[in-house]
């Protein structure tokens, strides 16, 4: 019995390192939503933004420029409505003027917002590290130990 849970674990070690990860994450992103207030709220503006950045090499002379819409948006508190950007670069922002959100506003500090969207609460870049990082940990112990 217990040659044939091995035997299992070893087949589909990419899938069970993924699910653990996956499983671990959803329940920490979950678990942090205490941490926040949640505020109806709407995209009043889209502000572009480009940044210049130059490319490593020989030359040193190429230069490319990134554009991203950083969106403005408010939200109503007790009959009051505030205002303010979104002033992260995010991998993706595909909002429409006049789009309905959910607005987070953590309970420690009133000042901090962020929408409750794929890529503004669910995915950030250093979680994103540390997920691959954990998968590769987790993948390994299976193939070495298990």
């Amino acid at each position: 019995m217990v040659n044939k849970i091995r035997d299992f674990i070893r087949k589909n070690s990419v899938l069970i390192s993924f699910l653990l990860v996956f499983l671990g994450f959803m329940y920490l992103k979950i678990a942090n939503l205490q941490n926040y207030y949640f505020y109806n709220g709407r995209v009043i503006e889209l502000n572009r933004i480009t940044s210049k950045h130059r490319v490593a090499g020989k030359s040193g002379r190429g230069i490319f420029y990134i554009s991203k819409k950083i969106p403005k948006i408010e939200y109503y508190v007790n009959k009051d409505t505030v205002q303010c950007d979104q002033g992260e670069l995010k991998l993706v922002t595909n909002f429409k003027i006049n789009e309905k959100i959910t607005v987070l506003v953590e309970k420690e500090n009133l000042y901090h917002t962020k929408i409750f969207s794929l890529f503004y609460y669910w995915i950030e870049y250093n979680e994103l590290i540390l997920v691959l990082l954990s998968f590769l940990f987790i993948l390994g112990f299976i193939k070495n130990f298990v």
